[in-house]
């Protein structure tokens, strides 16, 4: 009989100890993560460790959650890569997050306190200096009245300024024998001697000695001027204040910066504003206005889309379907040609067929041009020429995807409805119509209403094609005629020539995704409908 002990061990096989020391190496990831985020005051992220740390270990150690494990790591990327970014995006629309005000207020202030007013060389009080070293490895030491020292080496005034020059003189090796105060070596570097100074005078009037606040200037072989700039802004942390003493201010904080006399001073820092960048894209009549004539845009663009893949896929579907059609099995590989490539390098290519003066297009309706006596079509520069170009390389995109999910929803359509509907005396067509289609429409419909939302968004192909353009002449935000929702947060969000303004880009894709939850609920719920009539 085996003892306790030896029962208490005989569950713990291979995969235990591969378990184990897999959280191990994880746990001690997580425990260094969670220190360096502690540091940064990330409290969002570092939440966000710990939970999910002790999720993980929860999941593997116990024996109640087996079947967990499984999907485990499956939910833990989807919450990082998915569940995350949309929550993040949410809080960022209701931010200030922009160009100017990225950093907390702790990072701002930071900054703002590092500036400093420069200060005029004339004005400089002059001291004594010595050099030691030799001309290929020179060291600079000078000290003031009130004992400040400053050492280290010294730069030509041409190179760029090093901020790591000054050094810690208190941890160099000085020797000074005949205790005047003034080493005769630092660091086993020999103090020049007024001989040496002359032999090397035009050198000396072009070093500098780079400090944290300013410089050290030699000006003769003996003297050297303390140019020490001062500090600019002075924060006071009780009042909440930042003091510009430049320009002898009060600054207080409003809105995520610190206003000066009415004048804004950056870097500010992101604070919750609300529902400030939704007031925006409604009440902003800078912005409501190209939005109105985007989104129209946008819904046809999708929908005819839609509409012209789904009939030219179908169409030839059914031509590929017929029996009698020869070489159906090359017919379908050609066809699903246009899906096997990358879309951006096929919206790349049709960029250059469109061209207005080399473009292949042009040039192959070049006889009907002379016939007609006309200039070569600008395709994308026209606005009307520009969205049917679009739409082109839109349908020779799509509709290899109709073409396979509608082929395959006909091979499972019963041939013998068709054909007992032209027994009983309808036309091929009206047997289609009226019989084929509507069962071709409950299996594929889900699928159209993908097809919609992917061309709602579909960036890629109106970035890479026209960009948007050609622009609308007038529009005080930066939009084009092409321009769909998604490429017009993009545009104004980044583009619009006064940096970036995620928290306004984040608000407008929200509105998007709403306008597309929207349309998707309203095309499921007529899908159920040709569902509950063709049951």
């Amino acid at each position: 009989m085996s003892s306790p002990a030896v029962m208490r061990t005989e569950g713990y096989g291979k995969g235990f100890w591969i378990r184990l020391v897999g959280l191990m190496i994880l746990n001690a990831m997580a425990v260094y993560a969670a220190v360096v985020l502690y540091a940064e005051g990330a409290w969002g992220f570092l939440a966000s460790l710990v939970i999910g740390s002790l999720f993980i270990n929860w999941v593997y150690f116990s024996k109640k959650t087996a079947a967990m494990r499984w999907i485990a790591p499956g939910l833990i990327l989807m919450i990082i890569f998915v569940v995350w970014p949309i929550i993040f995006s949410v809080y960022i629309a209701f931010t200030n997050w922009s160009t100017g005000n990225i950093l907390t207020k702790t990072q701002a202030i930071e900054q703002l306190e590092s500036l400093v007013i420069p200060a005029d060389p004339e004005d400089a009080e002059e001291f004594d200096y010595y050099l030691y070293g030799s001309t290929d490895d020179l060291h600079l030491l000078l000290i003031t009245e009130v004992g400040d020292i400053f050492y280290g080496p010294p730069r030509l005034q041409s190179e760029e300024p090093n901020p790591d020059a000054l050094l810690d003189f208190g941890a160099a090796t000085a020797i000074d024998d005949d205790g005047d105060g003034i080493p005769e070596s630092i660091d086993g570097r020999a103090r020049l001697q007024t001989r040496d100074l002359f032999q090397i005078a035009n050198l000396i009037e072009d070093l500098v000695l780079d400090l944290p606040q300013g410089q050290v200037l030699p000006q003769t072989i003996s003297a050297a001027r303390l140019v020490v700039s001062a500090q600019r802004y002075t924060y006071d942390p009780v009042a909440d204040v930042l003091v510009d003493a430049q320009a002898d201010l009060t600054c207080t904080p409003e809105g995520g910066n610190f206003i000066c006399d009415g004048q804004r001073r950056d870097p500010g820092w992101r604070v919750v504003v609300g529902w400030d960048n939704f007031n925006d894209i409604v009440g902003n009549e800078r912005i409501r206005g190209p939005l109105l004539r985007v989104f129209i845009w946008n819904f046809a663009f999708a929908a005819l889309s839609v509409i012209l893949t789904l009939g030219l896929g179908l169409l030839l579907a059914m031509t590929v379907r017929d029996k009698v059609f020869k070489g159906r099995a090359l017919y379908r590989s050609i066809l699903i040609i246009p899906y096997a490539l990358p879309a951006f390098i096929s919206a790349l290519v049709w960029r250059g067929l469109f061209n207005r003066d080399f473009g292949q297009i042009n040039s192959m309706l070049e006889p009907v041009f002379n016939l007609l006596g006309s200039e070569p079509l600008n395709w994308l520069g026209d606005p009307t020429l520009a969205k049917i170009a679009v739409l082109i390389v839109n349908l020779w995109l799509g509709f290899p995807y109709m073409f396979l999910i509608t082929l395959g929803a006909l091979q499972s359509i019963p041939k013998s409805l068709e054909e007992a509907a032209i027994v009983d005396g309808a036309s091929p067509r009206r047997a289609f119509r009226s019989v084929t289609f509507p069962l071709l429409m409950v299996s594929i419909a889900p699928l159209l209403i993908g097809s919609f939302a992917f061309n709602f968004n579909n960036f890629v192909l109106i970035f890479l094609m026209t960009q948007g353009g050609p622009p609308v002449l007038g529009s005080t935000v930066p939009v084009g005629h092409t321009d769909i929702l998604i490429s017009f947060t993009f545009d104004v969000a980044v583009q619009a020539g006064r940096g970036n303004n995620f928290g306004l880009g984040s608000a407008l894709t929200i509105m998007i995704f709403l306008l597309v939850a929207i349309f998707s609920a309203i095309g499921f719920r007529y899908t159920r409908k040709l569902e509950d009539v063709f049951q």
